[in-house]
């Protein structure tokens, strides 16, 4: 009896994305010597898009599911997911729900408001070279809208003794010819006419350790 050779036909979950609209950031004749962003890809039904990153070689990241979160940020939106079943929500996206009662449900897109508030917060007294000349910088994890998680990102317009917990934030975007679709394109401010509470020693702590790194960077060419 002669041997059989059964061949199973591996399973095709999508097409391959066609990509028709894409964008160059830098200028010509320009090498990068560093970490940047170079370029996008966005396939011509919208819903695959694709990042070039240049670190001493081009790669290449694709966001796949998770696309209509950076294409979101082009367009000055923050995109979160929500699941249909628990109703939670999520910034950064999760492509499908975690709870045990909804069984890994694909969860739907939806755009979130432009307010968010401190969850928590540090300040950046030393940083890589790109960003000496910004520091101190504070760095903060937000929830915006209703997400039960959140979202790191720097906060502007503010003392580092002046950040409080549960302070209310706005989301500021890049003017949109600077956009790439990273998340350095937006960051947070306060809220407009928010006071900060009044000076008390763990204020005057931070205070203490941030205004030397002030005097440092001013030392910078």
């Amino acid at each position: 009896m002669s041997g059989q050779q059964i061949i199973k036909k591996k399973k095709k979950f999508a097409d391959e994305p066609n990509f028709t609209e894409k964008k160059t950031y830098r200028p010509n004749d320009v090498k990068e010597t560093g970490l940047a962003f170079v370029g996008h890809e966005i396939s011509d039904d919208g819903k695959v898009m694709n990042q070039f990153l240049h670190y001493d070689q081009l790669y290449t990241i694709r966001h796949g599911w998770n696309s209509p979160f950076f294409k979101g940020l082009l367009d000055g939106k923050i995109m979160g997911t929500y699941c249909p079943i628990c109703n939670d929500t999520w910034v950064p996206a999760r492509t499908h729900c975690w709870r045990l009662n909804c069984n890994l449900e694909h969860t739907k897109w939806v755009e979130m408001p432009l307010t968010a508030k401190v969850h928590t917060w540090t300040v950046a007294g030393w940083s890589g070279r790109s960003s000496l000349k910004r520091l101190p910088i504070v760095l903060i994890y937000a929830i915006i809208g209703d997400s039960k998680v959140a979202i790191a990102n720097e906060l502007h317009k503010i003392k580092p003794w002046d950040v409080e917990f549960g302070m209310p934030l706005k989301i500021v975007f890049k003017p949109k010819e600077e956009r790439i679709g990273a998340v350095t394109d937006f960051h947070f401010e306060p809220i407009d006419n928010w006071k900060p509470s009044p000076m008390n020693k763990e204020k005057e702590r931070i205070k203490k350790l941030v205004e030397p790194v002030y005097e440092w960077v001013k030392t910078m060419k």
